[in-house]
């Protein structure tokens, strides 16, 4: 099981954000996205200076490549379905739907948010 200083769950603006810091200070930083982010659907993504107007897809593709210049910062396309706390050695362990498992000292939780709508048919308006 590989170990990592910090887990990030979401590869929005604020996880990519965090794991650029976290990377540059030299921490080993797993990034877990499953593409299910809010905002994939829309056409341009505003309000993140030097990218207003981008596509999501387009915005998170940059991110990526630029991380990928930082060694101690990898990405990964999973969904988390299990995060349990290991008090005998103060690490978190990270259990994804593809059998992957992970230990780490911290974890970012940077999802966004989902709507829960009261009409199942809603989205398809």
């Amino acid at each position: 099981m590989e170990k990592f200083d910090c887990i990030v769950i979401g590869a929005g603006p604020a996880g990519f954000s965090a794991a650029l810091t976290l990377g540059r200070a030299r921490r080993k930083v797993a990034i877990i996205d499953n593409g299910t982010n809010r905002n994939r659907v829309t056409q341009e993504s505003h309000g993140f200076l030097t990218r207003d107007g981008i596509k999501p897809q387009e915005f998170k593709d940059i991110a990526i490549k630029e991380l990928a210049s930082y060694p101690s910062v990898s990405f990964a396309k999973e969904t988390v379905i299990e995060v349990n706390k290991d008090d005998q050695r103060n690490l978190f362990l990270v259990n994804t739907s593809n059998n992957k498992s992970y230990s780490t000292e911290k974890i970012l939780l940077a999802t966004g948010v989902q709507e829960e709508f009261p009409l199942s048919q809603i989205r398809q308006y």
